[in-house]
């Protein structure tokens, strides 16, 4: 006799645990990887967990299970996999770093488990995985609206260094058309002062996690840059601005426009009450990727779910309309925000 392949036994016991586990009270179980050391990992954990407050709210039975573990790229595989097998999540939330989101990739294949990713990289919708979604605005749609902003014929860009540097690198140059564009892995060459004064560069991204960003933000203003320093809109957050101190002030990044309507307003009053700040950009896209996960299982269980991709209707989020490309692509209108150098509440002005 022919057993079936693992694969297939998992989705459907997910399919009908899903179904079984409403019946009985037991609740949907939303899954988040989040390394200890994500830069966001506060802010994601804060959006995810409002949106699970306002499902449980609305009468679903809703549970976050949240892993991740420090250490070398692929030391959190266990976790990801700890979340479908023993925390028995029926959908993943993958987070901004890519490779953390490419080892939930790895698990969504094995097991049909829908999957909402953080990670801007173009390369998390190219895979053969059709039950994901990127709810982060690319990195190449984030660099096409700055580029399209600033009337700069050259910039530099500083990555980070090996895969996550190389995918930035191809999703910059992707979108840079006619402009002169050099891009650099951070710590590696000359000072990164020298190169932007000795080479008289008009603009700087700084495609960076927080803490390093900030960091050459100062170093760039300290030693005299007075051009444009932007980059993505995960720097629009608080723990940028604190460390970049003055260098924040005039600040770029490209933001999803603002959301209209209540979802966006409902979202930030609830995360002020609970958590005293303003929520950005990290928590406005966990949130609504928990939302949306939620929505589609609590609507036809873990199977029906992954039936349902590519998705084809938008729904209300946080941070805007959430609607979807064939691809799983979020179709988004961004617009630049200049930061304000402030170190308690958040202030943006649009550029």
């Amino acid at each position: 006799m022919r057993c079936a392949p693992l694969s297939a036994i998992l989705a459907i016991a997910l399919a009908l645990g899903a179904s079984s586990a409403r019946a009985a009270g037991i609740p949907i179980v939303i899954g988040l990887l989040l390394p200890p050391d994500e830069p966001e990992a506060e802010s994601i954990r804060r959006g995810a967990r409002v949106a699970i407050e306002e499902a449980n709210a609305e009468g679903t039975f809703v549970r976050l299970a949240v892993r991740g573990r420090k250490g070398v790229w692929g030391s959190d595989a266990p976790e990801a996999a700890r979340l479908v097998e023993e925390d028995e999540a029926v959908a993943l939330i993958a987070p901004p770093d890519g490779a953390g989101t490419h080892l939930v990739l790895q698990i969504a294949g094995r097991t049909g488990v829908p999957i909402a990713s953080l990670c801007p990289d173009l390369s998390v919708t190219r895979t053969a995985i059709p039950w994901i979604v990127r709810v982060a605005p690319s990195g190449a749609e984030e660099a096409r609206a700055l580029f399209e902003a600033q009337r700069i014929s050259r910039w530099l860009a500083v990555v980070p260094q090996g895969r996550a540097g190389r995918e930035a690198a191809r999703d910059l140059a992707s979108v840079c058309g006619s402009r002169s564009l050099t891009v650099v892995e951070e710590g590696r060459g000359a000072p990164l002062e020298r190169r932007v004064l000795d080479g008289r560069l008009e603009g700087v991204l700084l495609w960076l996690a927080p803490e390093p960003a900030a960091r050459l933000a100062r170093a760039l203003r300290d030693a005299g840059f007075a051009g444009t320093l932007a980059g993505p809109s995960r720097l629009a957050t608080r723990s940028f601005r604190t460390a970049a101190g003055a260098a924040a002030q005039g600040f770029v990044v490209a933001a999803p426009l603002p959301a209209p309507g209540a979802a966006g307003a409902a979202f930030a009053a609830r995360f002020r009450s609970l958590f005293g700040e303003e929520p950005d950009p990290s928590a406005l896209l966990a949130h609504d990727a928990a939302t949306l996960l939620i929505r589609l299982v609590a609507s036809s269980g873990a199977e029906g779910a992954r039936r349902a991709f590519p998705l084809t209707r938008s729904i209300p989020g946080a941070s805007g309309s959430l609607a979807f490309d064939g691809h799983g692509n979020r179709l988004v209108t961004l617009a630049p925000v200049r930061l304000a150098a402030d170190a308690g509440r958040a202030r943006a002005g649009r550029s």
